[in-house]
């Protein structure tokens, strides 16, 4: 059941857990103006998200998230990535998303373990992950217009959303960290007329789980409150 969710946020029950890309909105347990998790009706920081949640369940805080790296492309763009660890209904979640643009752009990657895993494997997955995306290139810019051209016959990325989606216009999508149209990607394919294709659709999060334990919070339950409430 989905209850409060907004553009760009989950809900399982009352715990909606927001988009990293939400910011600028004040924690309403500490302050911090960087909240970016709704739980219920209230939005909170990761940290106070993470003591509400470790005093309703009785499992443990999680951990700091490392500090933000650097990453070089192929091409030379230098890509800042930065870590968040939350924990899901279903696991621990750690994410990289790419710093300093605008929502829906640049590189993110996550992966979801048990509730139990241990956290520093998670962060060194999720780093060896965007290291090895990063270091290879779907696109390079076309010799003769403007604009991109496969590199080689794979294109791999990320569906976002389209503030012009309304308008019946599809999503957009990340390539190599870039945020193209789905009109500018069927130019970068304009090489391969009367080729065959296959277009796989995957989820964005890397599971490594051993199981699929769930934590229920059910609909209506206030425990779920401020800290030590």
């Amino acid at each position: 059941m989905i209850l409060g969710a907004q553009q760009g946020e989950t809900a399982i029950g009352r715990w909606a857990l927001g988009s990293p890309y939400c910011e600028g909105v004040v924690c309403q347990d500490c302050g911090d103006p960087a909240a970016s998790t709704r739980l219920g009706d209230v939005v909170v920081c990761d940290r106070c998200c993470d003591v509400r949640i470790a005093e309703y369940t009785g499992l443990p805080r999680l951990p700091d998230p490392p500090p933000p790296f650097l990453v070089r492309g192929p091409d030379g763009r230098d890509h800042r990535l930065r870590f968040k660890i939350w924990r899901a209904p279903t696991g621990v979640e750690v994410q990289l998303d790419e710093m300093g643009l605008p929502v829906g752009e640049g590189y993110r990657f996550a992966v979801l373990g048990d509730h139990d895993a241990d956290i520093e494997d998670l962060v060194a997955r999720v780093r060896s992950l965007a290291e090895y995306e990063v270091g290879r290139l779907y696109l390079e810019p076309a010799r003769h217009r403007e604009g991109w051209v496969l590199r080689d016959d794979e294109v791999a990325g990320q569906l976002v959303w389209n503030d012009q989606a309304g308008d019946g216009r599809p999503y957009s999508v990340v390539i190599d960290g870039r945020t193209l149209s789905w009109q500018e990607l069927g130019t970068a394919l304009e090489s391969y007329e009367g080729w065959r294709f296959r277009l796989v659709i995957e989820d964005s999060i890397e599971d490594v789980r051993r199981g699929a334990d769930i934590i229920e919070l059910p609909v209506g339950d206030d425990r779920l409150g401020p800290p030590g409430g």
